[in-house]
Parts: C-alpha cells; sequence; structure tokens
C-alpha cells in the first residue's frame, strides 16, 4: 500500500508534505520514486536524506534538479557509481566544491571523465578548480568541454623581444646568486609585478631546475608545483599563498575558493619540509607526475 501511495503521490505537485516526508524516510523500495521525483521535498529533506546511504544517495543524483548545495553533498561521499549518475546528470549544478571534493577520483577514473564529457559543456567554477587539482591528467577532457580554463600559453611565447627579456632574468639572477643576494622575497616581488622572465629564472635557481622544467611542471599542476616551489624556496605561508595568487593573476594558475586555498597552503606545509619539497618538485619535473 505505502510503495502505491509513493508511486502516485511522487509526481503529484500538492502532495502533502508530511506524508511524501514519510514516505521518503520509509524503506529504500519504498521510498524511491519520492527520492527520484518528488518537488515537494524541501532542500534540508534531500540533504538528511542523502546520509541515509549509498542507495538513497543513488535515488537522488537522478533528480531533473539538483542544487548546487545537494551537488556538494553528493560528491562528499566520494562515491564512484554515484558520482557518475551525478556528473552525467544535466540537471545538476556542479560549483568549485565539487571539483575539489573528487577531483582525484576524476583524474584515475575515466568513467567519471566520461559522465562529465557527456554533459558537453562544464559550469567554469568546477572546471577551473578541476585543472588547478588534476593538471594534465584532465586536459583532453577541457579542452572538449570547457577550453577556456586551460591556461594561456600566449604570455609565455616569446618573440625576439621576449628572448632579449628572458636572457635578462637569467643574467639578473645569476648576478644576485653569486652575491647571495637572491632571496624568495625577490621572487614574490618579482611574480607580482609581472616579471616572468626574471621570477623564473630566479625561481629555478632557488629550486634547482631549469626555467623550462619549471615551466613545464607548472602547467601540469599549477597549484601543487607553486606551492612546492614556495615551500622550498623557504617563504613563509602568507607569501606562499601571495606566490600562488599572483600566478592565477596572470592567468598561469587558476585560482582555488580563498578557503581551499589557504587550506592547500597549510597542508602541503605540514607534509613537506623545505628539502622534501625541492624533491617531490624534481620528482615531478622529471616524469609529470603530481604524486
Amino acid at each position: 500500500m505505502r510503495t502505491r501511495a509513493a508511486l502516485k503521490l511522487s509526481q503529484c505537485p500538492w502532495a502533502p508534505l508530511e506524508a511524501i516526508r514519510a514516505l521518503a524516510f520509509d524503506a529504500f523500495e519504498i521510498s524511491t520514486p519520492i527520492l527520484e521525483q518528488s518537488e515537494r521535498l524541501k532542500e534540508q529533506d534531500l540533504m538528511a536524506l542523502a546520509g541515509l546511504g549509498p542507495q538513497q544517495r543513488m535515488s537522488l543524483a537522478k533528480r531533473s534538479a539538483i542544487s548546487e548545495a545537494l551537488a556538494e553533498r553528493l560528491s562528499s561521499f566520494r562515491e564512484p557509481a554515484c558520482l557518475s549518475r551525478l556528473f552525467a546528470n544535466m540537471g545538476a549544478d556542479l560549483n568549485a566544491h565539487c571539483a575539489e571534493q573528487t577531483a582525484d577520483l576524476i583524474k584515475a577514473d575515466s568513467l567519471l571523465q566520461d559522465a562529465l564529457s557527456g554533459r558537453g559543456k562544464l559550469e567554469v567554477e568546477f572546471a577551473q578548480t578541476l585543472y588547478a587539482l588534476a593538471g594534465d591528467a584532465v586536459h583532453g577532457l577541457l579542452s572538449d568541454v570547457c577550453p577556456e580554463v586551460l591556461p594561456r600559453l600566449s604570455g609565455l611565447e616569446k618573440d625576439d623581444d621576449g628572448e632579449d627579456l628572458d636572457g635578462l632574468g637569467h643574467s639578473l639572477s645569476r648576478q644576485l646568486q653569486e652575491h647571495e643576494a637572491l632571496n624568495a622575497e625577490d621572487v614574490l616581488r618579482a611574480t607580482q609585478n609581472g616579471r616572468t622572465d626574471i621570477s623564473d629564472h630566479a625561481i629555478a635557481r632557488l629550486t634547482g631546475l631549469e626555467p623550462a622544467d619549471w615551466r613545464q611542471a607548472l602547467r601540469r599542476s599549477p597549484v601543487r608545483v607553486s606551492l612546492l616551489a614556495a615551500r622550498a624556496m623557504a617563504m613563509n605561508i602568507d607569501h606562499a599563498h601571495l606566490f600562488y595568487e599572483a600566478l592565477c593573476n596572470q592567468g598561469r594558475a587558476h585560482p582555488l575558493p580563498t578557503n581551499s586555498a589557504k587550506r592547500a597552503v597549510g597542508e602541503l606545509y605540514q607534509q613537506y619540509s623545505r628539502d622534501s619539497a625541492r624533491q617531490a618538485l624534481h620528482r615531478m619535473s622529471a616524469d609529470g607526475s603530481i604524486h
């Protein structure tokens, strides 16, 4: 009887709210049509239902309209089957927090990438954060569904004047290092002033990388590489965040939400010493891995 009631009331726009809620929180076999279709459920109901279990989350991921808040809630459980259904749902609003919670899974799972590709177009905020966290592993996906978030390389392509500036950056950074006057503050100042010709060579000298390797690694994984470089150059945490922001302003990295960016800095600085950050940076430049 309850099953029949759920089937009938699930598509009824005037169904009594208390009856809908009772059926939604009933056994899964009864609640399924309510979870998937009823427009009478409130946002707080949906958030609570998402906490009941994997079956309920799979049904919620089929709803014709899924708010950012519900998409975040479903993403937070990191269940591949549910995520695949959520990502394929054109009615789901995906934001930066959804990408932040699932980027490592998307990077490693072709089925999740296929589900996102099937959307045809990705929300820019989601795509920016995904690229910032997963780098080249999702480059092909994003080139199809949100190419505008991929790094702009035109600013790094050198004409004749650019070659002269690059040579000047090489010479200046070498002279400063020889006089033991080159430090992380110089890098931050040059980066904030948009002087990539100086900052790239200074970063290379302070981390032991070649400038070309630094640039290539930064394109692969902007968040992780920029923060590892900051740690390897002994920047303090506040300056590391400013360094990352400056790279974002230049279009060489994509911005994360402020709290997420600060958390990423703090976590990396806890995880790595200066020496271990330098070693990780060299491994990444050598093999393209973001591990």
